[in-house]
């Protein structure tokens, strides 16, 4: 069974302990309550979504060697603290601190490292300093491409533009927390539900709704009349159809997809998208179904100075729901962070 989603929610509760995907904790192996540390030989190291990876040579305290498994952040998350550096390699002598499993197999969720040179390196965005005694009392700094920052600077023009998430900040996510306006068909499916480990643990590609609850960053750009969201995360685009009649006829005549299909106008410097025709197994990740036909209205508004983007989606599902409803978050720009391949593993 594969347990890399089930670190990535780990971490992502580090990042805010409201996160409501609780479900995944019913296969959590790491005891988040626990810290300790170790120290060994890297003898593996794979940078990859959703989580960088390495493996360490341990001698016990009876001096037998065991390797210990270590699963970290996403790369995604490291890029957009500029850690993406390759800091790791096979061969190096790291002290690593995590977060252990319960049932004490040689695994942790790496928290901490303290690298060759004595440099720490802070994984998460709430890691604290742990090594601060053994170490030379210096942190792995943050490095962004310059001319890829003076590029995007050059080339972002209102919301055409990579957007980033506030992981801090519960108003940017997440966004689907549940306590929706289920009708009573649809609390019985939920409340039924089963999750399939092996598909819950694994990298599966996100249909539209849940896609816009992603912490990863989303490019706009501009396709000849129509607008392309392009996302980091399962390496998903949407295609906006400007200038479309929006008529009942028109969008009933598109065939069915994950993302369903979206056709969009501008008021002031609100862009609004209303999508239909999508096929998803689910509205989220909790066990919510979702209908045949339901219907999406978002608001992308730009901010007078352009650094922030607020997001409005509005839900019409009758089979689901007993009325419509709205969630909200928001994206910032920082142009020191670009779209870029997912490449889950």
């Amino acid at each position: 069974m594969n347990r890399l989603f089930i670190s990535l929610f780990s971490v992502l509760l580090l990042f805010c302990s409201t996160f409501s995907f609780a479900h995944h904790s019913r296969f959590g192996v790491f005891d988040t309550d626990a810290t300790i540390d170790i120290e060994g030989t890297l003898s593996y190291v794979k940078w990859s979504n959703p989580h960088v990876l390495f493996e360490a040579e341990v001698i016990d305290s009876d001096g037998v060697m065991q390797v210990w498994h270590i699963e970290t952040t996403a790369l995604s998350m490291l890029r957009s603290r500029g850690l993406d550096q390759n800091f790791l390699k096979v061969g190096d002598r790291v002290r690593i601190a995590g977060h252990p499993t319960y049932n004490g197999d040689p695994e942790l969720l790496g928290m901490n490292l303290l690298l060759p040179d004595g440099t720490e390196v802070l994984i998460t965005r709430n890691s604290t300093p742990y090594f601060a005694n053994l170490g030379s009392g210096q942190f792995l700094e943050s490095v962004y491409d310059t001319t890829s920052v003076d590029r995007a600077r050059a080339e972002a023009d209102g919301i055409f533009r990579t957007w980033s998430t506030v992981l801090t900040d519960l108003a940017s996510f997440p966004m689907f927390r549940g306590r929706y306006p289920l009708n009573e068909t649809a609390a019985q499916v939920k409340a039924s539900w089963d999750p399939d480990p092996e598909q819950q643990l694994s990298c599966w590609a996100k249909d539209m709704p849940i896609l816009m609850v992603t912490p990863h960053p989303i490019e706009f750009s501009q396709v000849g009349e129509n607008i392309r969201m392009r996302f980091e995360e399962d390496d998903a685009e949407r295609l906006v159809h400007m200038n479309i009649e929006n008529s009942v006829e028109h969008i009933q005549s598109r065939t069915a997809s994950s993302m369903g299909y979206s056709t969009g106008s501008w008021e002031g410097n609100t862009l609004v998208v209303e999508t239909t025709n999508i096929d998803a197994a689910a509205f989220d990740d909790q066990g919510t179904p979702v209908g045949d036909d339901i219907r999406l209205v978002e608001r992308f508004t730009l901010s007078d100075d352009e650094q922030r983007l607020d997001y409005r989606i509005t839900f019409y599902d009758d089979e689901t729901f007993t009325e419509p409803f709205d969630l909200t978050r928001y994206w910032v720009w920082r142009p020191e962070r670009a779209v870029e391949a997912w490449g889950c593993e």
